[in-house]
């Protein structure tokens, strides 16, 4: 019998999810660091048999693997997220038909206006090296800053003064140079911008966990976006010469538990649902959502996160119910209970830690409200195939995501039919007064399901 070592799980996780380079195009215009690979489509799209006579839908679509990787392989797809800038962003990553010389000339005058605007500001272009010698705390020039309530959003230190200086004539220049061109060309050119802030121009990195850095004094905002930009056109005509361009693709902002807006006919489900952990998916993109213009204060944050699916603490709200669709089901109910008297055995009393068990209650919820709004929508023999990850509570209580979530399925009609190990994590090893110390494996698996 071949024993799989720590050391060989880790090395197969570490390659697994990887983007392949022959993957990039398209793929590479914006991306979450947890995506799932494009790869993992087509092996679904292949088992499942799917072709352009077909419907793919990813219901959380995210920044669209899904349906760019469907688009590539001929297959018409649709998807929808309720996170204003993901739905953004696979909104521009699947729509194959701009016209690449109006592209140009706008991306020509976006270029030239900002960099005179820059200039006249006392921020000429510069190299990443000389960036290291500007001053760090330059008063930004009027007209160029955040309003209060966009400061009072921002993570602290994730933007230095002048960058964020650059990034925001940049985008002025954006709006200014598209203004009465079609919505779509000026989106193509904020997710070049939302690729800068992420990559480049932010003090944040990721690790999985976003996390701040060292802050820049500086950086070429105009000369990244120039390069980014300049990639995604030549991109979009090799698209367009390969012949994908008329590919179906629609994208919906919609809250996948209910999906009113998404079409009937659906023969296909490739998707990964957000996890029920700690991950506060809002935080991930906030830089990018403020400084274009998505969110602009607490009371739109606060209608973004009422319309996700509850899997973290910071977006539990007193009116939430999502938990009362599983109160039928023993296995989730015990879980929670688990959950609440392992916290109170170790005295944990904070706020975050009196709402985790009510978060897995309304994930759970909340994943059948959408396996409920979904069955009506798709056609006998649809197959479906969800991207879910096993959890570890902050308290070491297992969550069995897929396990559960079968059940759940099952009690709204739908046929199990297997589920497929992706990868498996080794946990650390924990050690705590009142936990003994041990090690976990985490499971990360696709569970496939099939309307009958």
């Amino acid at each position: 019998m071949n024993v799989v070592t720590p050391t060989q799980v880790e090395r197969r996780n570490g390659t697994i999810n990887n983007l392949q380079k022959e993957d990039l195009p398209i793929h590479g215009w914006y991306r979450f660091v947890l995506s799932y690979p494009p790869h993992l489509v087509r092996q679904y799209l292949s088992s499942f048999g799917l072709n352009k006579n077909d419907l793919v839908l990813d219901p959380f679509c995210g920044t669209g693997t899904t349906l760019v990787e469907s688009k590539k392989n001929q297959v018409p797809s649709v998807g929808c997220d309720a996170h204003p800038f993901a739905a953004m962003v696979s909104r521009v990553k699947t729509n194959w038909t701009l016209d690449t010389e109006l592209l140009r000339d706008a991306f020509k005058r976006i270029l030239r206006r900002t960099e005179k605007l820059t200039s006249e500001h006392g921020m000429p272009s510069l190299s990443l090296e000389a960036a290291l010698f500007q001053e760090k705390h330059d008063e930004p020039p009027n007209g160029f800053r955040l309003t209060e309530d966009e400061e009072k959003l921002l993570p602290t230190g994730f933007l230095s003064q002048r960058p964020l200086v650059r990034l925001l004539i940049l985008r002025d220049e954006i709006e200014r140079q598209c203004r009465g061109q079609s919505v779509h060309i000026r989106e193509f050119f904020l997710v070049a911008l939302g690729h800068v802030i992420a990559n480049g121009a932010g003090n944040f990195a990721f690790g999985p966990e976003i996390y701040r850095t060292k802050p820049k004094p500086d950086y070429d905002v105009l000369a990244h976006f120039a390069r980014h930009g300049d990639l995604m056109i030549r991109e979009l005509c090799s698209i367009q010469a390969a012949g994908l361009a008329k590919v179906s693709s629609q994208v919906f902002a919609d809250d996948a538990r209910t999906m009113a807006r998404l079409p009937d006919g659906i023969t296909g489900v490739i998707t990964s649902p957000p996890y029920p952990n700690e991950k506060d998916y809002t935080r991930t993109t906030r830089v990018e959502s403020i400084l274009l213009r998505l969110i602009s204060d607490k009371a739109s944050l606060r209608e973004m996160k009422e319309s996700l699916l509850r899997s973290n603490t910071r977006n539990i709200f007193v009116a939430d119910n999502d938990g009362d669709e599983v109160a039928e089901f023993p296995s989730i109910v015990k879980l929670c209970r688990d959950i609440e008297n392992r916290r109170i055995e170790l005295e944990k009393d904070s706020g975050f830690e009196r709402l985790y068990h009510k978060v897995v209650a309304h994930y759970f919820g909340g994943m059948r409200r959408h396996l409920r709004a979904l069955r009506p929508k798709l056609r006998h023999r649809a197959r479906l195939a969800y991207v879910v990850g096993d959890q570890l509570s902050f308290l070491m209580i297992p969550v069995a995501t897929a396990k559960l979530l079968a059940e759940i399925a099952a009690a709204e009609g739908y046929k199990i039919i297997g589920c497929d190990l992706w990868r498996e994590r080794i946990g650390t090893k924990v050690r705590n007064s009142a936990i003994n110390e041990k090690t976990v494996r985490i499971r990360e698996e696709i569970l496939l399901l099939q309307k009958p």
